[in-house]
């Protein structure tokens, strides 16, 4: 008799299992490529909306940089289980585009769950990036950014230059870091990071060259590379690999490493990421200054508007993945465009705020007003000039792509080809990889 309401409480605690089942949280796994101060905020926003409710549980991870992280969701995509959220720099964007069954648009994601989503909330430079013809968003923008030059002050003076007037142009870049190679005010005049998006991405649409057809691969997978004998590119290379026999320019490698060598002092002039602001302001030990990409000015209509860069989050597909996921998915999307998180992220990191609110909201406050130079970026993508190639492109393999030119511009800046030959050999070779892309996207 005194084991029944023992058995009694025990049969209702069993019963109680599949409902408490239920109320778990169900989890959401995202993919990042950022590491230092923009994956520890990343991370932190992921807690912050797990706090906020109880239904869904985030869990963010770093998975590599972009192009490994791109290679192990495609792994798991052909497994079976990719993660719901992944974010994926701009020169995935082809591939991620022309995923088949991959990947659902981002508006479709909001739509699905009922949640209100307008394109048109976005910095337009963003939507006309990310978009389609429709005006729907296949990814959603989020860490935003352009190229813009950053320069230390304090070189400048040493080297006799004004700390006030950074280089606007190209010409006027090569005499301040020959000024600061001669006077020895740094070991380096100049530097940059991403060589290929910042030297042939950011560089053509600053000048409103087109490199490869059908809208440098916006019009369809069939688009090919059209770089041989461009004489501004070719005139690009050439003056880097001249400035390079007095380090008034040094080679930094091919992603962010030449970062360090601006941040140590070591060069004075450094094109990078807006985003990587987070990190120079941490590690600079000098006064610096933030200025727009230089030009060519003999470029007619130069100065054009540079192109978005950065990064924007795609959503998966997935066999089994219910519905009740997708709608973690849009609430989750939903919390990192609210305005309180947009301008959180680009006041500490450097990156664009994406949404026209959060742009509004830290123009009002004050905050470009208050912090001279952050606006440099977003005034690169709307006062330059428009044209028929300041859009961005899309190509498929386009990491792939980036290599090869990095390869070549190596074996240029190593005395080894001359600039038209890096050009050629870009456009051959990426050729060959744009036409087994589209064997595979057709």
């Amino acid at each position: 008799m005194t084991f029944k309401p023992l058995i009694a409480a025990l049969s209702l605690a069993v019963a109680a299992l599949p409902a408490l089942a239920q109320t778990r949280p169900i989890e959401i796994n995202m993919w990042m490529g950022l590491t230092g101060q923009g994956g520890e905020l990343l991370t932190r926003f992921g807690e912050d909306f797990n706090k906020s409710q109880s239904d869904y549980r985030v869990v963010v991870s770093f998975k590599g940089q972009y192009p490994e992280q791109r290679a192990a969701a495609v792994a798991a995509f052909r497994a079976g289980n990719p993660p719901h959220i992944m974010q994926m720099f701009d020169a995935g964007s082809g591939d991620m585009m022309h995923a088949k069954g991959a990947v659902v648009p981002v508006s479709e994601v909001f739509k699905r769950a009922g949640l209100q989503f307008n394109a048109a909330d976005f910095i337009s430079p963003a939507r006309g990036y990310y978009g389609l013809p429709s005006g729907e968003l296949l990814s959603m923008p989020f860490n935003v950014s352009t190229t813009v030059l950053f320069y230390n002050k304090d070189a400048f003076r040493k080297a006799g230059l004004d700390a006030d007037k950074p280089p606007r142009t190209w010409p006027e870049l090569v005499t301040a870091a020959k000024k600061i190679r001669s006077t020895n005010a740094a070991a380096c005049g100049y530097t940059t990071t991403w060589m290929a998006w910042v030297m042939l991405e950011q560089f053509a649409s600053r000048h409103n060259i087109a490199f490869g057809t059908k809208g440098n691969g916006r019009g369809g997978v069939d688009a090919s590379l059209q770089l041989a004998n461009n004489p501004v590119l070719i005139k690009q290379i050439q003056t880097l690999v001249d400035m390079q026999k007095d380090k008034s320019f040094d080679y930094g490698g091919r992603s962010n490493d030449a970062a360090a060598k601006f941040i140590s002092g070591e060069c004075a002039m450094l094109t990078q990421s807006s985003g990587g602001l987070g990190a120079i302001r941490q590690g600079a030990k000098f006064e610096f200054g933030t200025a727009q990409l230089p030009f060519w000015p003999d470029v007619k209509g130069a100065p054009f508007a540079t192109t978005i860069g950065g990064a924007s989050l795609w959503v998966f597909n997935a066999p089994n993945r219910s519905a009740a996921e997708f709608r973690g998915v849009a609430q989750f999307l939903d919390f990192l465009r609210s305005d309180k998180v947009m301008t959180e992220w680009a006041k500490t990191t450097g990156f664009l705020p994406a949404t026209n609110s959060a742009f509004k909201a830290m123009q009002d406050e004050g905050f470009f007003k208050a912090n001279p130079g952050r606006d440099v970026p977003i005034l690169s993508l709307i006062e330059g000039s428009k044209g028929e190639n300041t859009n961005g492109y899309r190509f498929g393999r386009w990491t792939e792509i980036r290599d090869v030119f990095h390869e070549e511009i190596e074996k240029a800046l190593q005395g080894q080809q001359s600039a038209t030959d890096v050009l050629r050999n870009t456009e051959r070779r990426g050729n060959l990889l744009l036409r087994a892309f589209e064997r595979t996207a057709s």
